[in-house]
């Protein structure tokens, strides 16, 4: 077979660059920064499963950035190291991880399969365990370095137009302290307090940096079913307080937990009967689309971020972003600030870690579970070895309905994106 020489390899490389180069002028900076995340999460994955087989004696072939024609390579010991064409993700060869490689009598010792359990399982996790220290690390950094928002003061976050706030000047930052005499340090309370008072003269007390001032206006009204309330015409935020590193550190852990929980259920939710068809479903239907990260009015004094998945005409439907929507949708929160994509960030990390843990091959978990049935049927010295080749069926099957969701979805994000606002 007739290998490429450098100057084909050069000739690629030359090509990809030129493409990164030509999808950051199409797509900016910010579509440039989610995608060269996206393949460093995947590259550090990979980069825990060679580690730690490296770490237990294992023999590790091949570690590729990118899938493909090779663009550049070299070979470091036993291992080869380099550049494909795609760069989609990442991967690393490890010798013998089913029963049906062959492999060369002398190596078998440092096969995967000839591995004590927990060696196994220790590289089947890696990857996803790789995932949740970044999610962890990263919910560390936003809790101590950037800070939550504070749920004992709110300021005013937007303004609406040719409404009372907009008429009196109010500016995004300010704090309304009172209005008509009544305290409102709490954004509740003064929705409640603007919504008693349509078409009422007040006065409203606001701070501006750190100066108080007194100012009088008309509050205006809007319809909420039968009823005439009052309306004021703002949104709220709440300003960020940081955090010491032992309260970081507890609350990364809680909302960690939270946020593995969430993915759990999600994956759950959508991987049912029901799930399915309303998602395969949705590709065909007419649908509604509900803006996501958009802000909508609430409670007639103010309004709240919204985050919400596609929503069919007549129901709920779930909805799973592809590659390409989970990138526009990353590229929005890049462009909302840096701080939001780091939270984007944790959640693609926690969710990657815990789709990859799903009991099947050939994702990690279904590495990890065969791990253990055989440690399980293994006994009186003797060691058990599952059939992979009684797997491969099921196996296929997990593949094809894998790569027909990613298919749909993609379809799906083309032709009628959410709304990200």
């Amino acid at each position: 077979m007739r290998r490429d020489g450098p100057i084909d390899h050069r000739i690629r490389l030359v090509l990809l660059v030129g493409a990164v180069v030509s999808f950051g002028l199409v797509g900016g900076v910010s579509g440039l920064v989610v995608v060269l995340s996206f393949v460093i999460m995947l590259v550090l994955h990979e980069l825990g499963h060679f580690l730690v087989a490296r770490w237990s004696g294992m023999q590790v072939t091949e570690f590729f950035i990118g899938f493909g024609p090779r663009l550049w390579a070299f070979r470091k010991g036993e291992t080869t190291y380099g550049v494909k064409a795609v760069p989609a993700g990442a991967y690393v060869r490890i010798t013998g991880m089913t029963s049906l490689d062959v492999v060369d009598p002398a190596e078998e010792h440092r096969t995967y399969r000839a591995q004590t359990y927990t060696r196994r399982l220790a590289v089947a996790l890696a990857g996803s365990a790789v995932h949740f220290v970044v999610a962890l690390l990263l919910l560390f950094g936003l809790y101590g370095l950037v800070g939550t928002p504070d749920p004992n003061r709110w300021h005013v976050g937007d303004v609406v137009a040719g409404t009372t706030a907009d008429g009196l000047g109010i500016r995004t930052g300010d704090r309304i302290v009172a209005v008509d005499g009544a305290s409102v340090d709490d954004f509740g309370d003064f929705g409640a307090v603007v919504r008693s008072l349509p078409e009422q003269t007040v006065d409203v007390v606001i701070e501006r940096d750190g100066d108080r001032r007194t100012l009088t206006a008309t509050i205006g009204e809007r319809a909420v079913g039968e009823a005439v309330v009052g309306f004021f015409g703002v949104g709220y935020e709440r300003p960020l307080v940081t955090m010491g590193p032992l309260r970081s550190f507890l609350e990364a852990g809680v909302r960690f937990g939270d946020l593995v929980q969430l993915s759990i259920e999600g994956l759950f939710s959508f991987f049912t009967p029901d799930g399915l068809a309303s998602f395969f479903s949705g590709a065909l239907s007419d649908r509604k689309e509900t803006s996501v990260g958009g802000v909508a009015p609430q409670d007639g004094g103010g309004s709240v971020a919204s985050v919400s998945t596609a929503v069919p005409a007549d129901g709920e439907d779930e909805r799973l972003l592809s590659i390409y929507g989970a990138a526009r949708l990353g590229s929005a929160m890049f462009d909302d600030g840096w701080a939001t994509y780091l939270w984007f960030l944790v959640l693609v990390n926690i969710f990657i870690g815990v789709f990859n843990l799903v009991p099947l091959l050939p994702l990690d978990g279904g590495h990890a579970v065969i791990a253990t049935y055989e440690r399980l049927r293994s006994f009186g010295g003797r060691r058990y070895v599952a059939d992979a080749s009684k797997l491969v069926p099921m196996t296929w099957a997990v593949v094809s309905l894998l790569v027909l969701v990613a298919a749909v979805a993609l379809y799906r994000d083309i032709v009628d994106l959410p709304d990200f606002g």
